[in-house]
């Protein structure tokens, strides 16, 4: 039985891993993703995504770019399980927005202020347990 659960616990990570390292690699396209219409988006329609990320002790993603019009909203939910994982939102210029916890109950909501990309990037602290990857899934939306 211990066998069978490592092992799953194993693949799992292992997929996690992969599953982070691709997604990180490029920029993020939500356009189509979560919708069920099949013309233009209303004002009211979000467009969602689910990434799946693991990280090592000190370890961060690649910044992703989520592109959006003046007025639109990026909404960050991220479902973590208590590890010491932050991220931080920079807007089209490169400027930081701020760096946030993601122990949290709630997502942030981000308002492009210019057409333009708005970028996430994820960063672990360190992870003093027996887990070597902290894996985490975050839900972005974009409104």
């Amino acid at each position: 039985m211990k066998k069978k659960l490592v092992s799953a616990a194993l693949s799992t990570a292992l997929v996690l891993s992969f599953s982070a390292s691709v997604m990180a690699s490029s920029p993020t396209d939500i356009s189509t993703a979560g919708t069920t219409a099949s013309s233009g988006y209303s004002n009211l329609e979000a467009r969602e995504v689910v990434k799946y990320y693991s990280l090592a002790s000190y370890e961060e993603t690649e910044k992703e770019a989520f592109v959006l019009s003046q007025g639109e909203e990026l909404t960050v939910f991220v479902y973590n399980s208590g590890f010491p994982i932050t991220y931080t939102v920079y807007d089209a210029d490169g400027q930081a927005l701020g760096t946030y916890n993601t122990n949290t109950p709630y997502g942030r909501i981000f308002t492009a202020q210019k057409n333009g990309p708005l970028y996430v990037q994820f960063k672990a602290g360190a992870n003093s347990s027996f887990v070597k990857k902290m894996n985490f899934s975050a839900k972005f939306s974009i409104s």
